[in-house]
């Protein structure tokens, strides 16, 4: 299952809410209003060189399972 950001325009509060992918939405865990599904931002990080930039000092983000690669079982060979 997908890890799914919303956000809640009632109360401006942000949460992520693990869900089936055929989920319609999700109340806000503080003022239980509607919540808007948010746009996720794709962090790559890779070894090698970093001489362009360094990314040694910044937090990693907190990597989650699931997904196709992910221990999802999408089919063989994946």
């Amino acid at each position: 299952m997908p890890l799914y950001e919303y956000h809640c325009p009632t109360c401006n509060h942000k949460f992520d809410k693990l869900q089936s992918m055929n989920a319609t939405g999700a109340d806000c865990p503080h003022c239980e209003q509607p919540a808007r599904r948010a746009i996720s931002v794709f962090a790559a990080v890779s070894k090698g060189d970093s001489s362009s930039s360094d990314f040694s000092s910044m937090p990693m983000p907190p990597m989650g399972g699931g997904g196709c690669c992910g221990g999802g079982g999408c089919g063989p060979g994946h």
